[in-house]
């Protein structure tokens, strides 16, 4: 069949470049099972940007189109849409402009299914307020209309209780294509040399982006209460809106210089960051997945995420991680022992067979197909 892959989004979610993006991981899976597949990706439109074709190997390609938006929410001019498509799944969430995708969608006898991840925007006051009510009145009609796919259990119950009578749990995975399977091989003290780092440092690390609403502000405290009990050192690795105030609250800490922050690391570089550490924090208490969790799992790195959507799924009988009900369970984690690389190889394994993209895939076909009315 040909297939489309929509994400609307311009938020952090899938930009350029980044590690492990989902519509690219799921792309491959389509083409895997022989499927030709074109990615829809909208980016912010700076200028007068033209949209822009990238070939990602055979029958796989993304076109990244410059968008005007509101928020996070892209507007796409459904005229980059091949009207020969058979069918297209779309990164949905509450994205307030998809009706008039369904429509285009509708017109030109396009299966569109929703993939969703979250029912709610996750700004508050009056911005978020307006979000959800956009949502009710536009978005939440076309998911009533058919099947859907969401990401997690407790998000399909909420779609449920919205009146969506269709919907099926499929998990996000990770693009085993650009991960480094023979990590191991590699001399981990050299790793950590090339990243100012000593052999015998225990590591602890996150990945992403500085924002509020990954808390790394909170990391560099709970940090500080770490390495007053027990030597270790802190690497960050993402840029954000709070990349400056981050900085000053390094150079505020006593212990700033054993903390390392890399705004930007080449893709093909990323997995020594992973590969160097011993812990990697998450502290987001909405995160719907967590790629960065699952990518610290693959590469044997103990995790401790507070409880959120995504890390109540992803850590659920994953020994050697730790899903936390506050800081001082995270803290609590870092101070205690070290899980043994026995466990560590365990869950890695287990991540593997559970978070691919083939579930994802093998339901969205059954829907495209016809088989899942």
């Amino acid at each position: 069949m040909k297939l489309g892959i929509i994400c609307t989004m311009i938020n952090g979610f899938g930009r350029r470049g980044f590690y492990n993006t989902q519509e690219i991981g799921l792309g491959r899976e389509l083409v895997r099972q022989g499927h030709a597949v074109t990615i829809y990706k909208c980016v912010k439109k700076e200028g007068a940007g033209e949209a822009e074709r990238v070939e990602l190997g055979d029958r796989l390609s993304i076109l990244y189109i410059p968008v005007s938006s509101f928020g996070a929410h892209g507007c796409l001019d459904t005229a980059v849409l091949d009207p020969d498509m058979d069918a297209a799944l779309c990164f949905a969430d509450n994205q307030i402009f998809l009706p008039h995708i369904h429509r285009f969608c509708v017109r030109h006898g396009i299966k569109l299914v929703p993939y969703i991840g979250r029912t709610h925007s996750s700004s508050g006051g009056v911005h978020g307020f307006v979000m959800n009510a956009l949502f009710h009145m536009g978005t939440l009609h076309w998911f009533r209309r058919g099947p859907v796919i969401s990401k997690i259990e407790e998000v399909r119950q909420e779609l449920l209780q919205l009146g969506v009578k269709d919907v099926t749990v499929a998990p996000v995975g990770l693009d085993f294509s650009v991960m480094k399977s023979n990590f191991r091989e590699y001399d981990r003290a050299q790793l950590r040399r090339e990243l100012g780092l000593m052999p015998e440092d225990t590591v602890i690390c996150t990945v992403g982006r500085m924002g509020p609403e990954k808390n790394p502000l909170d990391l560099v405290d709970i940090y500080r209460e770490v390495r007053r009990q027990k030597p270790c050192k802190l690497l960050l690795v993402g840029e954000g809106i709070q990349s400056d105030e981050l900085k000053a609250r390094i150079a505020a800490c006593e212990w700033a210089a054993g903390i390392i922050l890399i705004d930007r690391i080449p893709n093909d570089q990323i997995w020594k960051i992973y590969a160097a550490a011993d812990y990697f924090v998450n502290l987001c208490r909405t995160e719907i997945f967590g790629m960065a969790i699952l990518e610290a799992m693959y590469y044997e790195v103990s995790v401790a995420a507070l409880v959120a959507p995504g890390p109540s799924v992803t850590l659920q009988d994953m020994p050697g991680h730790k899903l936390c009900r506050d800081y001082e369970d995270v803290k609590n984690w870092l101070l205690a022992e070290h899980p043994s690389r026995e466990a560590l190889h365990e869950s890695a394994a287990r991540t593997v067979q559970r978070y691919n993209w083939k579930p994802c895939a093998d339901v969205f076909l059954s829907i495209a197909a016809g088989e899942k009315q």
